[in-house]
């Protein structure tokens, strides 16, 4: 059926187990026959049509078959193409939130990455301890402050009151855990004492993963777990961590 020509009346169209009813057949290509009937906007391939309507409407096997093959090409270069479309938007939004949160802990005084192999902008190791002094804390989206030390370290005993403060001015908006290797017992014994969990990493586990080599110190890890500050404690205040956690509300 040619482009322009007269619409097709028929009484009825069987395609298989479907009949169609009052049907004018208003188009048709090398594979599909479209029509309008009581049941609506419709179309068929030609290939299921009766003989005698598949030579009324000029219907070429070979063709149709070459035809049906590339629409499959088209189709499936198609659904590449716009998965690579939405994987490209998809990459180009999370980039930029990270750039966004990378401006704002740097304007919160937190630092930045100087290298590719910094920590930061990076995912923080787990915290998959058993051993913990205190209650197990679940810090699966919130803001975390991880306090690396040694009760047997007199630089790090300096700067457990300093924390424990930063931890009573910001419950409930700050977590704050501490993770050592010394045993249970000197973290019993210590002088001062922490306010807040502490894991046991017999191992140094999570310190060698966090790539922590100096002692002490604090990793500031977001809600999705990105390490956004690691080195000493000196650079986190209760100010600074305030004014953060304001300016990421507004």
């Amino acid at each position: 059926m040619c482009a322009g020509a007269a619409p097709v009346k028929l009484s009825t169209l069987t395609v298989g187990s479907t009949t169609y009813s009052n049907v004018t057949v208003f188009g048709a290509n090398s594979t599909d026959l479209f029509f309008s009937s009581d049941s609506g906007v419709s179309n068929v391939k030609l290939k299921y049509l009766s003989p005698e309507l598949q030579k009324e409407f000029h219907y070429d096997p070979k063709a149709g078959e070459k035809a049906e093959a590339q629409q499959i090409k088209d189709d499936k270069t198609y659904q590449a193409n716009l998965a690579a479309s939405l994987a490209a938007k998809v990459k180009a939004a999370q980039q930029q939130r990270e750039e966004r949160a990378r401006a704002a802990y740097s304007q919160a005084g937190f630092g930045d990455a100087v290298s590719e192999d910094s920590e930061l902008g990076q995912k923080a190791p787990a915290l998959t301890f058993t051993n913990w002094i205190g209650e197990k804390p679940n810090l699966k989206g919130k803001l975390t402050l991880i306090s690396v030390w040694s009760p047997n370290s007199a630089s790090c005993r300096k700067w457990v009151a300093p924390l424990n403060e930063l931890h009573r001015a910001l419950a409930g908006k700050v977590e704050m855990v501490a993770v050592t290797t010394a045993t249970k017992d000197d973290v019993m014994n210590a002088d001062p004492k922490i306010d807040f969990p502490c894991a046991v990493d017999a191992g140094g586990d999570f310190i060698t993963e966090a790539g922590v080599t100096s002692l002490p110190c604090v990793l500031l890890v977001d809600t999705n777990n990105v390490v956004r500050y690691m080195g000493h404690p000196a650079a986190i205040t209760t100010n600074s961590l305030q004014e953060f956690i304001k300016s990421s509300e507004e």
